[in-house]
Protein backbone atom coordinates (compact mmCIF):
# COMPACT_ATOMS: atom_id res chain seq x y z
CA UNK A 1 0.00 0.00 0.00
CA UNK A 2 1.34 3.53 -1.18
CA UNK A 3 0.54 7.20 0.11
CA UNK A 4 0.34 10.57 -0.88
CA UNK A 5 -0.58 13.79 0.91
CA UNK A 6 -3.59 16.20 0.19
CA UNK A 7 -4.04 19.18 2.47
CA UNK A 8 -2.61 17.43 5.59
CA UNK A 9 -4.32 14.35 4.80
CA UNK A 10 -2.67 11.32 3.94
CA UNK A 11 -4.13 9.23 1.08
CA UNK A 12 -3.11 5.37 1.04
CA UNK A 13 -3.85 3.18 -1.61
CA UNK A 14 -3.61 -0.17 -3.31
CA UNK A 15 -2.87 -1.14 -6.92
CA UNK A 16 -3.48 -4.02 -8.99
CA UNK A 17 -2.01 -4.76 -12.18
CA UNK A 18 -4.53 -6.49 -14.64
CA UNK A 19 -5.09 -7.39 -18.21
CA UNK A 20 -6.98 -3.79 -18.54
CA UNK A 21 -5.95 -1.14 -21.48
CA UNK A 22 -6.58 1.88 -18.89
CA UNK A 23 -5.59 3.11 -15.65
CA UNK A 24 -8.85 3.20 -13.18
CA UNK A 25 -9.24 4.87 -10.10
CA UNK A 26 -12.03 3.62 -7.68
CA UNK A 27 -13.61 4.00 -3.89
CA UNK A 28 -14.01 0.46 -3.03
CA UNK A 29 -15.59 0.61 1.01
CA UNK A 30 -13.48 3.70 1.77
CA UNK A 31 -10.71 2.64 0.57
CA UNK A 32 -8.47 3.46 -2.65
CA UNK A 33 -7.72 0.98 -5.31
CA UNK A 34 -5.60 1.35 -8.74
CA UNK A 35 -6.63 -1.08 -11.12
CA UNK A 36 -3.92 -0.19 -14.07
CA UNK A 37 -1.99 -2.24 -17.21
CA UNK A 38 1.29 -4.51 -15.89
CA UNK A 39 3.22 -1.79 -18.46
CA UNK A 40 2.84 1.26 -16.23
CA UNK A 41 4.92 2.04 -13.70
CA UNK A 42 4.92 2.90 -10.13
CA UNK A 43 5.68 6.61 -10.82
CA UNK A 44 3.41 6.53 -13.17
CA UNK A 45 0.35 5.36 -11.06
CA UNK A 46 1.62 7.99 -8.64
CA UNK A 47 1.60 10.68 -11.23
CA UNK A 48 -1.92 10.01 -11.91
CA UNK A 49 -2.97 9.58 -7.94
CA UNK A 50 -1.50 13.51 -7.75
CA UNK A 51 -3.88 15.08 -10.46
CA UNK A 52 -6.65 13.11 -9.24
CA UNK A 53 -6.38 13.64 -5.50
CA UNK A 54 -8.94 16.78 -4.99
CA UNK A 55 -11.18 14.03 -6.89
CA UNK A 56 -10.54 10.78 -4.65
CA UNK A 57 -10.58 13.26 -1.28
CA UNK A 58 -14.01 13.80 -2.25
CA UNK A 59 -14.99 10.41 -2.92
CA UNK A 60 -13.94 9.21 0.06
CA UNK A 61 -15.35 12.37 2.37
CA UNK A 62 -18.53 11.20 0.45
CA UNK A 63 -18.05 7.58 1.60
CA UNK A 64 -17.95 8.48 4.92
CA UNK A 65 -21.10 10.58 5.16
CA UNK A 66 -22.76 7.96 3.28
CA UNK A 67 -25.27 6.01 4.98
CA UNK A 68 -23.68 2.79 3.89
CA UNK A 69 -20.68 3.25 5.25
CA UNK A 70 -19.08 -0.04 6.84
CA UNK A 71 -20.07 0.33 10.44
CA UNK A 72 -17.74 -0.76 13.55
CA UNK A 73 -21.23 -1.48 15.65
CA UNK A 74 -19.99 0.48 18.31
CA UNK A 75 -21.87 2.75 21.34
CA UNK A 76 -22.70 6.58 19.20
CA UNK A 77 -22.01 5.30 15.97
CA UNK A 78 -24.50 7.15 13.43
CA UNK A 79 -27.35 4.88 11.71
CA UNK A 80 -30.58 6.13 9.13
CA UNK A 81 -33.55 4.75 8.67
CA UNK A 82 -35.89 6.45 6.15
CA UNK A 83 -33.14 9.01 5.52
CA UNK A 84 -33.18 10.02 9.08
CA UNK A 85 -30.73 9.89 11.52
CA UNK A 86 -30.34 7.71 14.72
CA UNK A 87 -27.30 6.87 17.45
CA UNK A 88 -26.74 3.79 18.24
CA UNK A 89 -26.94 3.14 22.60
CA UNK A 90 -25.87 0.37 23.86
CA UNK A 91 -26.27 -0.26 27.87
CA UNK A 92 -26.32 -3.58 30.10
CA UNK A 93 -29.59 -4.71 32.20
CA UNK A 94 -30.71 -7.77 34.38
CA UNK A 95 -32.37 -9.06 31.58
CA UNK A 96 -32.10 -12.74 29.77
CA UNK A 97 -32.04 -11.61 26.24
CA UNK A 98 -30.89 -8.87 24.25
CA UNK A 99 -33.83 -6.72 23.04
CA UNK A 100 -33.43 -3.57 20.47
CA UNK A 101 -36.04 -0.49 20.52
CA UNK A 102 -36.17 2.59 18.10
CA UNK A 103 -37.18 5.46 19.61
CA UNK A 104 -36.41 9.09 19.96
CA UNK A 105 -33.58 9.29 17.33
CA UNK A 106 -32.03 6.32 18.91
CA UNK A 107 -31.56 2.68 18.35
CA UNK A 108 -31.58 1.22 21.93
CA UNK A 109 -29.68 -1.93 22.40
CA UNK A 110 -29.94 -3.27 25.86
CA UNK A 111 -28.02 -6.56 26.16
CA UNK A 112 -27.83 -8.99 29.31
CA UNK A 113 -25.70 -7.89 32.45
CA UNK A 114 -23.46 -10.98 32.05
CA UNK A 115 -22.90 -9.73 28.37
CA UNK A 116 -20.59 -7.01 29.74
CA UNK A 117 -17.16 -8.44 29.73
CA UNK A 118 -17.93 -9.97 25.98
CA UNK A 119 -17.15 -8.98 22.58
CA UNK A 120 -21.02 -8.27 21.21
CA UNK A 121 -20.12 -7.10 17.70
CA UNK A 122 -21.12 -10.44 16.07
CA UNK A 123 -24.76 -10.24 18.16
CA UNK A 124 -25.70 -6.45 17.90
CA UNK A 125 -24.69 -6.66 13.94
CA UNK A 126 -27.23 -8.87 13.43
CA UNK A 127 -29.83 -7.61 15.82
CA UNK A 128 -29.21 -4.25 13.43
CA UNK A 129 -29.80 -6.47 9.98
CA UNK A 130 -32.93 -8.25 11.00
CA UNK A 131 -34.13 -4.64 12.71
CA UNK A 132 -33.28 -3.11 8.82
CA UNK A 133 -34.93 -6.11 7.24
CA UNK A 134 -38.22 -5.97 9.24
CA UNK A 135 -38.67 -2.45 8.91
CA UNK A 136 -37.88 -2.59 5.22
CA UNK A 137 -40.22 -5.62 4.34
CA UNK A 138 -43.06 -3.52 6.28
CA UNK A 139 -42.29 -0.01 4.28
CA UNK A 140 -41.83 -2.31 0.82
CA UNK A 141 -45.13 -3.45 1.38
CA UNK A 142 -46.63 -0.42 2.10
CA UNK A 143 -45.53 1.17 -0.89
CA UNK A 144 -45.75 -0.85 -3.09
CA UNK A 145 -49.47 -1.29 -2.54
CA UNK A 146 -49.67 2.14 -2.51
CA UNK A 147 -47.63 2.79 -6.07
CA UNK A 148 -49.54 -0.55 -7.95
CA UNK A 149 -52.53 1.28 -7.74
CA UNK A 150 -50.69 4.78 -9.09
CA UNK A 151 -49.23 2.79 -11.91
CA UNK A 152 -51.96 0.69 -12.67
CA UNK A 153 -49.49 -2.72 -13.22
CA UNK A 154 -48.58 -4.96 -10.29
CA UNK A 155 -45.82 -7.57 -10.16
CA UNK A 156 -46.47 -11.54 -9.70
CA UNK A 157 -44.77 -10.93 -6.36
CA UNK A 158 -42.20 -9.01 -4.65
CA UNK A 159 -39.43 -9.75 -2.13
CA UNK A 160 -36.79 -7.86 -0.13
CA UNK A 161 -32.99 -8.93 0.14
CA UNK A 162 -29.84 -7.70 0.81
CA UNK A 163 -28.11 -7.02 -2.74
CA UNK A 164 -24.54 -5.44 -3.29
CA UNK A 165 -25.21 -4.31 -6.61
CA UNK A 166 -28.54 -2.83 -7.38
CA UNK A 167 -31.42 -0.89 -5.54
CA UNK A 168 -34.17 -3.10 -7.36
CA UNK A 169 -34.42 -5.38 -10.19
CA UNK A 170 -37.12 -6.54 -12.44
CA UNK A 171 -37.00 -10.11 -13.92
CA UNK A 172 -38.84 -11.62 -17.49
CA UNK A 173 -41.15 -13.71 -14.47
CA UNK A 174 -42.57 -10.06 -13.49
CA UNK A 175 -40.92 -10.54 -10.04
CA UNK A 176 -39.20 -7.43 -8.71
CA UNK A 177 -36.96 -7.42 -5.88
CA UNK A 178 -36.04 -4.56 -3.72
CA UNK A 179 -32.80 -4.14 -1.95
CA UNK A 180 -32.78 -4.10 1.93
CA UNK A 181 -30.29 -1.38 2.52
CA UNK A 182 -32.63 1.14 0.66
CA UNK A 183 -34.84 1.37 3.68
CA UNK A 184 -31.40 3.68 5.16
CA UNK A 185 -32.41 6.53 2.47
CA UNK A 186 -35.65 8.52 2.52
CA UNK A 187 -39.12 7.43 1.78
CA UNK A 188 -39.26 9.61 -1.43
CA UNK A 189 -35.66 7.10 -2.77
CA UNK A 190 -37.78 4.01 -2.02
CA UNK A 191 -40.53 5.27 -4.05
CA UNK A 192 -38.39 6.34 -7.11
CA UNK A 193 -37.18 2.49 -7.16
CA UNK A 194 -40.23 0.96 -6.90
CA UNK A 195 -42.29 2.89 -10.00
CA UNK A 196 -38.93 2.52 -11.59
CA UNK A 197 -39.20 -1.54 -11.33
CA UNK A 198 -42.67 -1.43 -12.16
CA UNK A 199 -42.52 0.49 -14.84
CA UNK A 200 -40.10 -2.30 -16.13
CA UNK A 201 -43.05 -4.02 -16.05
CA UNK A 202 -44.43 -2.48 -19.46
CA UNK A 203 -41.04 -1.60 -20.84
CA UNK A 204 -37.79 -3.97 -20.16
CA UNK A 205 -35.30 -1.67 -20.80
CA UNK A 206 -34.48 2.15 -20.29
CA UNK A 207 -35.73 3.70 -23.64
CA UNK A 208 -36.84 7.21 -23.90
CA UNK A 209 -40.48 5.81 -23.51
CA UNK A 210 -39.09 4.28 -20.13
CA UNK A 211 -37.84 7.27 -18.45
CA UNK A 212 -41.25 9.14 -19.69
CA UNK A 213 -43.40 6.82 -18.00
CA UNK A 214 -40.85 6.90 -14.59
CA UNK A 215 -41.61 10.23 -15.23
CA UNK A 216 -45.19 10.97 -15.54
CA UNK A 217 -45.33 8.78 -11.98
CA UNK A 218 -42.46 11.25 -10.36
CA UNK A 219 -41.43 14.21 -12.40
CA UNK A 220 -38.58 14.77 -9.46
CA UNK A 221 -37.28 11.43 -9.93
CA UNK A 222 -33.31 12.53 -10.88
CA UNK A 223 -33.67 14.21 -6.99
CA UNK A 224 -34.07 10.53 -5.49
CA UNK A 225 -30.99 9.22 -8.30
CA UNK A 226 -28.76 12.19 -6.46
CA UNK A 227 -29.52 10.61 -3.00
CA UNK A 228 -29.42 7.24 -3.82
CA UNK A 229 -25.57 8.10 -5.86
CA UNK A 230 -23.73 9.26 -2.39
Amino acid sequence: MKKILYKNKTIAYTVCKAKVKNLYISIQNGEVVVKAPWYVTSSQIQEVIEEKRKWIIEKIEEYQNSPRKAKTYTDGEKYQILGKKYYLNIYFQDINNAKLKVENGMINIILPLNYAEKNNTELIKKMIEKMYNMIAKKEVDITMKKLTKLVGLAPDGYRVRKVKSEWGSCSSNRMITINQDLIMYSRHALEYVIIHELCHLKHMNHSKKFWSMVESFMPDYKEAEKELKK
